[in-house]
């Protein structure tokens, strides 16, 4: 069993489709998995929504996409300028999907061992899974997580990673669409069964970032600038 895992696009049409034409030249992929924050500070929110529905697969909710559902006035002026220009452009059919995700997908292994997809951790979508949380931290969020879940796979923090956790697999894919890890490639991840084992495999996948950066440009993105020199720096 193969398992791919997309997250964190954020409104990057021309990542995500580099992405998933890597993803055709893989052998053997037999689910993908969507694993939230998918349109919110990215110059093509409706695209990326489109292009997603259109693969048919599981997708869950990110906490920005929670901000674009909730539309509260919660956030700053900045934040919430954002906020609604990316309601405007995905319309109300778009919040309605946002609104519909679920929280987490698992995929069940006939071997055993099943994999369970989430955002940020298995409790909510805002407390980051670092690569160097300890033993303590990582108790509180992942202590309760049943013995037949082998592997858990998310995004959240932009920066990529596989750690073993007692019988868990932490399995960080990174951000497809705005990574932070001073990489501008594209991250995705694949899981894969070997041998009464999950192994992890991080792709990092070459994209036109300069084509992505006029897209900003020529859009009515709020602070599109400073958008763009996020991406073009890859770190936080």
């Amino acid at each position: 069993m193969r398992i791919a895992i997309i997250s964190d696009i954020h409104g990057n049409e021309i990542a995500l489709e580099e992405v998933l034409k890597d993803l055709q030249k893989q052998p053997g992929i037999d689910q993908i998995v969507i694993a939230g924050d998918l349109c919110l500070n990215g110059p093509r929110p409706k695209e990326v929504l489109e292009l997603i529905q259109s693969l048919h697969c599981p997708v869950i909710q990110g906490n920005v996409d929670q901000e674009v559902v909730d539309d509260n006035g919660a956030s700053g002026p900045k934040k919430r300028s954002i906020i609604e220009w990316t309601r405007e452009q995905i319309g109300t059919a778009g919040i309605d999907y946002l609104a519909r995700l679920p929280f987490s997908h698992r995929v069940t292994n006939p071997e055993g061992s099943d994999v369970l997809v989430v955002h940020a951790n298995p409790q909510d979508m805002e407390q980051a899974l670092f690569p160097t949380a300890e033993d303590q931290e990582l108790e509180q969020l992942l202590g309760n997580i049943d013995d037949s879940i082998g592997a858990l796979a998310f995004g959240h923090i932009h920066i990529p990673y596989i750690r073993q956790w007692r019988h868990l697999l932490l399995f960080d894919v990174g951000s497809c669409g705005l990574p932070r890890d001073e990489d501008t490639r594209a991250s995705y991840g694949i899981l894969t069964w070997n041998q009464a084992a999950w192994e992890g495999e991080i792709r990092r996948i070459e994209y036109p970032l300069n084509k992505v950066l006029k897209q900003f440009k020529k859009s009515s993105l709020p602070y599109s600038d400073k958008r763009a020199k996020i991406l073009s720096n890859a770190r936080y």
